[in-house]
C-alpha cells in the first residue's frame, strides 16, 4: 500500500534559500571589492590621460623644433601693436604661428594675420578646437565659451565661442606683461629669460643653458577656476600672458597654497603659472624634443608669504619696470629649467 501523497510530502527537505544576514554578508563583500577596485580603474585611466597629454606636448616640442629649422627662430609669443594702430594691441599665440607644424595646415589657413587676434576677421578661428592643445584630465579645457566681446573692437551678429588649451610657451622665471607700448620696452624684453615671450625670437643657439635643461611648453590649470575664470583664461590664439604664456616664478601646482581664487589681483598668476590635474606634477616640454614630468616637490625659490613674492627678486627698483635679481639670490631648479640663459648646471637626477 502506497503511502498517501500528502504524507510523502511532510517528508521533504525544505527549499534551500539565504538568510537575511548572508545576503548583508555578500553585499557588503561586494563593496569592498568595488572599493579597492576603483582606485586602480581611475588610476588606470589617469594613467592613459596621462599618456595622451604626453603625447600632445612631444608633438608640440617637435612642431617648435621643426618650426626653429625652417624660420630659424622658435615661434614667438606674440607680437603687439601700438595701440594707436587699428586693429587688436595683442596678437596671435605661438600654437596659430606653428599650427602647420603639427598637421593643422587647414586651421592655419583660416588665419588673417593683418588685423590681430581679437578682431572680428579672426574670431571664427577663436571657436576652432584642437585636441593637440587639451590635456585629457582637465575636462573644464573642452568646454567652448562665449567670447570675451570686450576685447573686440566689434564683433559680427550671432554668437561667437572661445576655444582653450592646457598649454603654453614657457618665458621664464616671470612675465612683464610685455607690450610696444611700454616706455622701457627694450630694457623690459631684454630683462626676458625664457625661451618663448611677447616679441621673442629665440634661436637654439641661444639657449646656452642646454636644450634638455630648459622648457619650451608646460601646463597650466584651467580646471582650478570657476566658470567666470574658466571663461577669461586660455584661449588658445591669443598671445596675451594669461592665455598661452607660463613662467616658473611659483612653485609647480603651488599658486593654490600661496595665492587665493577669491583674491581679483592673484588670479592672473594663477592662471599664467604652471599646473596641471595631474596628481602629483604637470608635464613640461623642453627644448630638445622631450617630455618630462615635473613633480609638485620639485625645487623652487623660495616664496614671502607676506608679500607672495621671491624673496631676492624685486620688481622696477630701477625705475624700468624690470624683475631684479640681488646677489646671493636662491634660484629653484625650477628657475633654472624655465630659464634659457642663467648659467646653471643641473644634473638629470635632480628633477
Amino acid at each position: 500500500m502506497s503511502a498517501s501523497p500528502i504524507a510523502a510530502r511532510s517528508f521533504r527537505s525544505p527549499r534551500p534559500a539565504f538568510t537575511l544576514i548572508e545576503l548583508l554578508v555578500v553585499i557588503a563583500i561586494i563593496a569592498v571589492l568595488i572599493a579597492l577596485l576603483l582606485p586602480a580603474v581611475q588610476a588606470a585611466r589617469e594613467a592613459a590621460r596621462r599618456a595622451q597629454c604626453t603625447n600632445n606636448m612631444k608633438q608640440l616640442s617637435l612642431a617648435a623644433l621643426n618650426y626653429e629649422s625652417t624660420h630659424q627662430t622658435v615661434a614667438t609669443g606674440g607680437f603687439t601693436r601700438s595701440g594707436s594702430l587699428p586693429g587688436s594691441k595683442w596678437n596671435f599665440s605661438p600654437f596659430v604661428h606653428m599650427l602647420p607644424f603639427y598637421e593643422q595646415q587647414n586651421v592655419y589657413n583660416m588665419v588673417n594675420f593683418s588685423p590681430g587676434v581679437f578682431t572680428a576677421e579672426n574670431v571664427t578661428l577663436a571657436g576652432t578646437s584642437i585636441s593637440a592643445l587639451q590635456c585629457p584630465s582637465d575636462a573644464t579645457v573642452y568646454d567652448l565659451t562665449p567670447v570675451v566681446a570686450t576685447q573686440y573692437a566689434s564683433l559680427p551678429s550671432g554668437t561667437w565661442m572661445q576655444a582653450k588649451t592646457s598649454y603654453g610657451g614657457v618665458v621664464g622665471c616671470w612675465s612683464l606683461m610685455l607690450h610696444i607700448d611700454n616706455p622701457t620696452f627694450a630694457a623690459r624684453k631684454a630683462n626676458m629669460n625664457g625661451v618663448i615671450y611677447a616679441h621673442s625670437a629665440t634661436r637654439l643657439s641661444e639657449i646656452t643653458d642646454g636644450t634638455s635643461n630648459t622648457m619650451l611648453f608646460a601646463e597650466h590649470n584651467h580646471g582650478a577656476f570657476d566658470s567666470a575664470g574658466q571663461a577669461q583664461y586660455h584661449g588658445w590664439n591669443s598671445g596675451f600672458w594669461t592665455d598661452t604664456m607660463i613662467g616658473g616664478y611659483y612653485p609647480i601646482n603651488g599658486t593654490l597654497k600661496v595665492l587665493r581664487l577669491s583674491d581679483s589681483a592673484a588670479r592672473d598668476y594663477i592662471a599664467f603659472n604652471i599646473g596641471s590635474r595631474h596628481p602629483g606634477g604637470a608635464n613640461v616640454g623642453l627644448a630638445d624634443g622631450s617630455v618630462r614630468f615635473l613633480k609638485d616637490s620639485t625645487d623652487c625659490w623660495p616664496i614671502d608669504p607676506t608679500t607672495k613674492t621671491a624673496v631676492g627678486v624685486s620688481f622696477n627698483a630701477d625705475g624700468q619696470g624690470i624683475q631684479t635679481i640681488a646677489p646671493g639670490t636662491k634660484i629653484g631648479i625650477l628657475q633654472a629649467l624655465c630659464t634659457r640663459n642663467f648659467g646653471e648646471v643641473i644634473s638629470a637626477d635632480s628633477y
